[in-house]
């Protein structure tokens, strides 16, 4: 029982230190993406701002300037499609400041969305499209793997 309880005990620990080691814009980046995959706008709202906070608060990095310019754009609305519209320029900056800060401590998926010609990033190979939604759930591709930081 105690063998249970101690490996139960340093589990917890490794989990609790891998979520800390996770870059706080990555974080909420992925907060936003999921809101939007549930067509939720009361959270994808709450998790732009997050975002933001979590740009301004972080160290320089050469995208920074960049993507505040473009998160800014999507807190200046609440309309869920004007949301997605702008989420595709946040993705790709993302994306670009992920691979150059080796900001994950998991895999990270570079996705497509053929429909909308546009980019997400994901933590899970499956295709969770956040420009449709439920409507097309399932559409779009991997295109790229970040391996998570060593």
């Amino acid at each position: 029982m105690k063998r249970i309880l101690l490996f139960s005990f340093f589990f917890g620990l490794a989990l609790i230190a891998h979520a800390q080691n996770s870059n706080p814009i990555l974080t909420n980046y992925l907060k936003l993406k999921d809101a939007l995959v549930a067509s939720d706008v009361t959270k994808s709202t709450k998790a732009v701002a997050e975002l933001s906070k979590s740009i301004d608060a972080s160290q320089e990095f050469s995208q920074k300037n960049e993507l505040k310019k473009q998160v800014v754009v999507m807190a200046k609305t609440t309309d869920l499609e004007k949301q997605r519209l702008a989420f595709a320029d946040v993705s790709t900056t993302i994306w670009a400041a992920a691979k150059s800060q080796k900001w994950s401590n998991s895999d990270l998926f570079y996705q497509y969305c053929p429909m909308k010609k546009a980019y997400w990033l994901s933590t899970e190979s499956a295709i969770k499209n956040p420009y449709y939604g439920s409507k097309m759930l399932a559409c779009g591709s991997v295109k790229e793997t970040l391996p998570k930081k060593n």
